[in-house]
């Protein structure tokens, strides 16, 4: 036994060592550079919503309280840790999302193994542990780090159910409860719904594919029942997990929400609800910036883009191009206003360029090439890997597109790339070896 347990721990040491590594310098960051204040961006929202869970006894049937828009389980995570640790206390929260955050980079390296071999595995799970975007969501209350851990988790169990050799399994039954636990974290994952069917009948004989994919769909759709019994309680009407995902209320009602809610978010935060639509320049200013004034206060980058006439893509096909770019961008040099009615404009600094390219956009050529070497290789894996980046880019081309829409499928983007680099450094030994063989 003793024997069993110094060969478990001599083979697996370097990647128990390399976890131990991810996870403190996780809790580093959380600790230093953790964002202090809640009141940024959506950590207000998620904050109101899991304040309002700790503070109000009738938040099941009352959602007249600041962020009762938001999907519930990462409020209701960060609600069971306030109850621990005291409301507000978000050292707690980062912690807890520096121990996430390690399941995720753990659960890439487990998915790399399974699929391919140690070494891709372990490049993988090197890259992942100090890959920016997953430290970034670290210190900051939002549902990402959660999202990044629930999408490779669900993958990882879904591979495992698809090249088992009977029909379902646990682990069947595992993807089930981890994609109900996903949609109730961030309800566009319903969207996969529809397209899950492919993997089915991929990996499965046809009709057995078809048959579990419907029992996977209806349990899915059991699974959503009791937080829609909970909020036709709060609304008085058919709600599917949010607002913001499918209501069937009047518009009075809905409206009359709309007015609650601005009116909790001033009463509680001082928030006041502003389109980036507002702050979009007028043709008048654009003539007042020409003439080298700036009323409000424009940086000096939007000064450069308003006296270069940079306007928002306007045309069907030019908003659903930029959305694709903005999607996959690894860089951006140039200044731009995103497409109405957001309209907000937008550009990088020095830094997250360098930061970008080095740790995401080195990343893309190996991954091309990790894809065109396992299609020559006709290896049926490729369509695995391939489905999260293609239906999340097709979800946000057609919805909308940010850094951070594309970050849960960066695990997929890791995998590829470690393995398109080791390839290349494998053809490269060869090669180099036919030369000093030649030589000789």
């Amino acid at each position: 036994m003793k024997y069993n347990q110094y060969f478990v721990w001599q083979k697996y040491r370097p990647v128990i060592l390399m976890l131990l590594v991810i996870l403190l310098l996780r809790i580093v960051v959380a600790v230093k550079w953790g964002y202090p204040d809640v009141n940024i961006a959506d950590a207000t929202s998620y904050n109101g919503y899991a304040t309002a869970i700790v503070q109000n006894e009738d938040w099941l049937t009352n959602p007249d309280f600041y962020g009762a828009f938001r999907a519930p389980f990462y409020p209701i995570v960060v609600a069971a840790i306030y109850l621990l640790c005291g409301i507000n206390n978000l050292v707690a929260v980062y912690i807890f999302h520096a121990f996430i955050s390690t399941l995720t980079c753990f659960f890439i390296y487990k998915l790399s193994r399974h699929i391919f071999n140690d070494k891709v595995a372990f490049l993988s799970l090197a890259w992942s542990g100090i890959y920016l975007y997953y430290l970034e969501y670290v210190r900051m209350l939002m549902a990402e780090t959660m999202i990044f851990f629930l999408v490779i988790l669900f993958f990882y169990y879904f591979h495992r159910y698809l090249t088992y050799n009977k029909g379902i399994s646990r682990y069947f039954w595992l993807i089930l409860v981890i994609f109900a636990v996903l949609i109730h974290t961030d309800p566009r994952y319903l969207f996969y719904v529809p397209f899950l069917v492919i993997l089915f009948v991929v990996y499965r004989r046809f009709w057995q594919g078809v048959r579990y994919y419907f029992l996977f769909v209806v349990l899915t759709v059991l699974f959503m029942v009791p937080w829609t019994i909970r909020n036709y309680l709060a609304y008085n009407s058919f709600v599917l997990i949010n607002v913001r995902t499918l209501d069937l209320r009047t518009p009075q009602d809905r409206d009359k929400s709309i007015e609650r809610q601005l009116k909790v978010n001033v009463m509680n935060f001082g928030i006041i609800s502003q389109t980036h639509k507002d702050d979009y320049p007028s043709e008048e200013e654009r003539i007042f910036i020409k003439q080298n004034m700036n009323p409000n206060n424009r940086t000096p980058q939007e000064i450069d883009a308003i006296k270069k006439n940079v306007y928002p893509d306007s045309t069907f096909l030019q908003r659903k191009w930029f959305q694709f770019k903005e999607f996959w961008r690894p860089f951006r040099f140039n200044y731009a206003y995103r497409p109405f009615p957001d309209c907000r404009f937008v550009y990088w600094s020095t830094r997250h360029n360098l930061a970008s390219i080095l740790l995401y956009g080195l990343l893309l050529p190996f991954m091309v090439w990790g894809i065109m070497d396992l299609f020559l290789k006709r290896k049926k894996v490729v369509w695995f890997l391939l489905f999260p980046l293609c239906v999340q880019t097709l979800l946000h081309v057609m919805q909308w597109a940010l850094t951070r829409y594309r970050n849960p499928i960066d695990s997929f983007i890791i995998i590829l790339a470690s393995y398109g680099m080791l390839q290349i450094y494998e053809l490269t030994k060869r090669k180099s070896g036919n030369v000093l063989q030649n030589v000789q």
